[in-house]
């Protein structure tokens, strides 16, 4: 044998002469060959200039110096062309097209693929990453793009998490599959049969497409809801969270928000938790909500709503709606809402506390998305002043036509609190808690309220 098999490098021969003359041949093949990098792999002749060192893979129908060296490679040593026969396997730079090249003997020279020519826009996404952190990456339920959602299982530590079927559609396509819509009192199939709805509006704030937005135009500003009831019969968490996000994209006072709620077999209201985005600021505001399982629980509802304050258009939005349940195989949390009683046959008494965050507030008195719900019975409401309050100099906590039933001329400073204990009285309508200004409007601040009751529920068979 006088060369290697598979570079074809020059062995030396025993006493062999000018033993210098075969090592140099032998290291300017592997110069050539060793990490190819070739400039171009679609000439069939030389070019006009080279210099020392060009590497060129000759395409088919080759001419001139090159004629019969077709998928050879070429290299110019010593003011010559030198030609490299190459083998199944062989990988090469392509400098003219900026990729990868490999080399088999049935097809020649093919530029590497992936594996797959096409991948799915990340349209339902936002323009870049900031925010994402920690999220996952799924198709969304159009089955159209990939959206980013709360990995269905937690990391490491914490209690394990599972990712409950909620159906993100596209509303502005008029994809409500899964929804019920409604405008003020109207259902409606989709937003295409809204008047005035704003089709640019808080898609300033997505790449894309995005769950949900939509708004009655014109004198009505109607409040615009949507919920899903997702079954939770047969599932064994303890624990239950929601996350969102809440969009706003122009400086008014419409209003997105999210209500998450469980409820028995009948339809009665278990346990409640609400957050909105009530400030005037464009941005997006990630939120999370969570409810313990009561021991009569069977479904889970999600209501999306956006209430329309001002202008013709809505300019708020809610996307990446997501429902978890952890402590998988536990027992109901007694805590925060706790089923005190229960009979075989699901009557119940249970103890709630339903809480909000109102920020940014604004104007002579402000309402809270939560409510008291029908049948419960209230022991009171209680107010912490997060953000230090402007505008007004003391406010009062109520209802409508009792405005400090649950306390009055309550502190503005920031840390200031108030336990407001009634009777307790029970409730025969869903009731919303009311703040109102003493001294002048609201002009800001926030204010977290906590509504601590009891509610029964009737046999369940």
């Amino acid at each position: 044998m006088t060369s290697t098999p598979n570079l074809a490098l020059p062995f030396l021969a025993a006493a062999q002469a000018q033993k210098h003359v075969t090592v140099n041949e032998a290291l300017s093949r592997l110069d050539g060959l060793v990490q190819l990098s070739v400039i171009a792999a679609n000439l069939t002749m030389p070019p006009g200039t080279v210099a020392e060192g060009d590497r060129y893979i000759i395409a088919a129908g080759a001419t001139g110096a090159w004629a019969g060296w077709d998928n050879s490679v070429a290299l110019f040593s010593s003011g010559a062309w030198l030609r490299f026969i190459p083998r199944s396997g062989w990988i090469a730079w392509d400098q003219d097209v900026g990729g990868i090249i490999t080399y088999d003997t049935a097809s020649g020279w093919t530029a590497l693929t992936t594996g797959t020519s096409t991948f799915l826009a990340l349209s339902d996404t936002p323009a870049g990453f900031t925010g994402q952190a920690g999220k996952a990456l799924q198709v969304n339920g159009a089955e159209s793009a990939l959206e980013f959602v709360v990995p269905a299982s937690g990391g490491s530590g914490g209690a394990a998490l599972t990712q409950l079927p909620v159906i993100n559609g596209d509303f502005e396509t008029g994809d409500s599959t899964g929804w019920t819509i409604t405008v003020g009192a109207a259902a409606v199939a989709d937003w295409s049969t809204m008047a005035g709805y704003d089709t640019a509006g808080a898609n300033a704030l997505r790449n894309g497409t995005y769950v949900f937005s939509g708004g009655e135009g014109g004198s009505a500003q109607a409040l615009v809801t949507a919920y899903q009831d997702i079954d939770i019969t047969g599932d064994t968490s303890a624990l239950y969270w929601v996350t969102a996000e809440l969009l706003k994209n122009y400086q008014d006072q419409d209003i997105p928000a999210i209500t998450f709620e469980i409820l028995d077999a009948g339809g009665s209201v278990l346990a409640t938790t609400t957050a909105s985005k009530t400030d005037s600021l464009v941005g997006i505001k990630p939120v999370i909500l969570n409810l313990a399982r009561p021991g009569n629980a069977a479904t889970a509802r999600i209501t999306l709503s956006v209430d329309r304050n001002t202008g013709s258009n809505n300019n708020a939005a809610i996307d990446n709606v997501v429902l978890l349940g952890s402590g998988i195989g536990e027992s109901p949390a007694p805590v925060p809402d706790a089923v005190l009683a229960q009979s075989p046959n699901g009557a119940a008494i249970s103890l709630h506390v339903a809480e909000e965050l109102l920020t940014g507030l604004s104007g002579a008195s402000v309402t809270t998305i939560i409510a008291i719900p029908d049948r419960a019975i209230v022991f009171g409401v209680s107010a912490r002043t997060v953000t230090a309050i402007t505008g007004a100099s003391s406010f009062d906590c109520g209802i409508a036509g009792e405005v400090a039933k649950f306390g009055g001329v309550l502190g503005v400073a920031l840390g200031s609190t108030n336990v407001g204990v009634i009777g307790p009285q029970a409730f025969y309508a869903s009731t919303p808690i009311v703040l109102t200004a003493n001294g002048g409007g609201f002009t800001g601040g926030d204010v977290r309220i906590a509504i601590q009751y009891l509610l029964p529920t009737a046999p369940q068979s």
